[in-house]
């Protein structure tokens, strides 16, 4: 056996004999850079599955943020709407008294909950349950009109404890009724002293939130809704998926729904045999949450041509790499050793130049693998930002779709139903709130004064039309301020907080009075208020909150220190926003703003133009 070894070993030495230094190198070479090229093909493909991952986390929690914005407005719009009892002065007398109701004033009830069920299209079902009379009037979901029934214990039912306990007087239930995403229940309270004396509940359809979870970023996309007690109110998933969902978010599993982390780390849950990529967004008031799943497959399906590409790659650059290392070899032994590292720290990423001696073609073979070097480390830069630049577009196309259009063309049509009806009143308040929607959305950050007194104007409209001759608004203002740029909704600010600052107490009522004026080549801008004023304490808390900018009292006006941050990230140092006020019999609040001239688009930077 050992005769048999040994002359195997003699036979392939002498073989090894015949064949050229280079050739063993180059082979020898090939080897390594085979294993180079396939570690640096799976580090790129892993690297931009990565990538991939956290760009669609990204863009989902982007499109599920704006979702939930635009949810939270209709949220907003369902609360105004349930409180339409509040501003019919003949019904909500009604329910503060608790005197016996005659048959006339019943049927009074009945046909105006009859208006307000029929004023809106996305409802099914509509009840006001009279509390101090015990007595419930209201249609529900199939029947035929509007029907009064009795009630008992109603303060005991969980409807009127949710109200109750909420910041926000309204809470929400899943319903029973398939076609219905939840109920909603808002409390009518008595002013005085904060009594619930009605509950308005009803229910809304599906549509707007189909027309949300038909925006997704993915084909296998399943959108789920949630109350924070872990109610599931709707989801677009099928029957399969929606027992399984079901399933995985009981009590167990919950919280690994509604966790909030501090990092970008991607959140994966397994549901039905399927690992899903988990995003979810809340709402700023704390009552819903939105979730989104997407399949992983579906994420790396996407990624399928990458990794080719990184093959492509791995192949080309093995190709160049042994060429090269045929080449050198072959013709240069000398300095092969000093090459040989080179290409090793290349092949680990690290970028450096070669500089070969010794004669004119070892400089050569320099210069020509510096070249490509550069240009293969180019291609890769050049690669990484095409790609950037694509996932860039695809956002903004996907931000692009979703539009508040379905807003206007809803006040558009509630607004239309109101002049069918001949409720002139509620037309001219949704054709302020459109407009004031509008220019809140779409106007640019920077606006002339005109267009934000156009603003206040509607803004007052609204406000008068609930507070009747309570408000009264005083404005004087110079011409050859119209054209100044102001921040937008700045002036709405100051005549809001003076609203809500200045009644109380035995102050039922407030006059507003607006100034605009030149002066030393700055416009100033004062807001003063014959209100209940603020006393020295709480003024000096406001001005410190100035520059604070930490706001851990939710009594303080926080929209004055934002606006105070916004004009001297605007203006500069030259801004200034100064209010001073008294209380007591003479008591008033005057807030100035001081704005340097003169910004208009000419003179704002270029960066700065797409804002405006």
């Amino acid at each position: 056996m050992k005769k048999y070894i040994s002359k195997a070993k003699n036979t392939i030495k002498e073989k090894m004999n015949r064949v050229p230094l280079w050739a063993e190198f180059t082979l020898f070479l090939a080897i390594i850079m085979i294993l180079l090229t396939v570690v640096l093909s799976w580090s790129i493909y892993s690297r931009e599955q990565k990538r991939t991952i956290d760009s669609q986390m990204t863009a989902s929690r982007r499109l599920l943020n704006l979702k939930m914005t635009i949810l939270g407005e209709y949220m907003e719009l369902l609360s105004s709407y349930a409180i339409l009892p509040v501003y019919d002065s003949s019904l909500y007398s009604t329910l503060l008294s608790t005197g016996e109701l005659s048959d006339e004033t019943i049927e009074n009830i009945r046909s105006t909950v009859r208006t307000y069920y029929y004023s809106r299209s996305d409802l099914l079902s509509y009840h006001i349950y009279l509390l101090n009379h015990d007595l419930a009037v209201g249609r529900n979901y199939g029947q035929d009109g509007i029907r009064v029934y009795g009630i008992e214990n109603m303060e005991d039912s969980e409807l009127y404890k949710a109200c109750a306990s909420s910041r926000k007087n309204y809470a929400i239930f899943p319903s029973d009724n398939p076609n219905a995403l939840f109920h909603f229940v808002h409390s009518i309270i008595r002013v005085q002293n904060r009594q619930i004396v009605a509950l308005t509940d009803f229910e809304v359809d599906r549509s707007d939130i189909e027309y949300l979870s038909s925006q997704s970023i993915s084909p296998g996309e399943v959108m789920n809704l949630y109350s924070m007690e872990g109610d599931l109110l709707y989801t677009d998933a099928k029957n399969e998926l929606k027992e399984s969902l079901t399933a995985y978010t009981s009590d167990e599993n919950i919280n690994s729904f509604f966790i909030s982390t501090s990092d970008n780390k991607p959140l994966y849950c397994k549901i039905g045999g399927i690992t899903y990529l988990l995003t979810m967004a809340k709402d700023s008031d704390g009552t819903l949450v939105m979730t989104s799943l997407i399949p992983l497959s579906d994420i790396l399906s996407q990624i399928k041509q990458t990794r080719l590409y990184a093959v492509m790659i791995g192949l080309i650059f093995l190709i160049l790499a042994v060429a090269a290392a045929y080449i050198l070899i072959r013709y240069l032994s000398a300095p092969l050793s000093a090459l040989v590292k080179i290409q090793e720290s290349f092949g680990e990423g690290m970028v450096s130049t070669a500089s070969l001696g010794r004669s004119r073609e070892s400089a050569e073979l320099s210069r020509s693998f510096n070249n490509m070097t550069q240009r293969i480390d180019t291609l890769i830069k050049e690669n990484y930002a095409a790609e950037l630049n694509e996932k860039n577009a695809r956002l903004a196309t996907l931000e692009a779709q979703l539009n508040p259009h379905f807003l206007y063309n809803t006040l558009q049509a509630i607004g239309s139903e109101a002049l069918l009806n001949d409720q002139t009143e509620i037309y001219n308040m949704l054709i302020s709130l459109a407009s004031n929607l509008r220019y809140s959305i779409k106007a640019p950050n920077v606006v002339s004064l005109k267009d934000e007194l156009t603003y206040v104007d509607n803004y007052i409209k609204l406000q008068k039309i609930r507070m009747e001759n309570r408000l009264t608004v005083e404005k004087d203002v110079d011409n050859a301020t119209l054209s100044f740029m102001v921040p937008k909704i700045c002036i709405q600010t100051l005549i809001e907080n003076s609203i809500i600052h200045g009644i109380g107490g035995d102050r039922t009522s407030i006059h507003i009075k607006l100034t605009a004026f030149m002066r030393d080549n700055k416009t100033i801008i004062r807001v003063q208020d014959n209100g209940i004023g603020i006393s020295p304490d709480e003024l000096e808390k406001i001005r410190h909150s100035f520059h604070s900018q930490t706001l851990s009292d939710s009594n303080q006006s926080i929209g004055l220190a934002n606006l105070y941050n916004r004009i001297l990230l605007l203006y500069g140092d030259t801004a200034d926003m100064q209010i001073t006020s008294e209380s007591g019999k003479e008591s008033y609040t005057v807030v100035t703003l001081t704005l340097p001239e003169l910004l208009t688009k000419d003179t704002i930077p270029e960066e700065e133009k797409n804002d405006i």
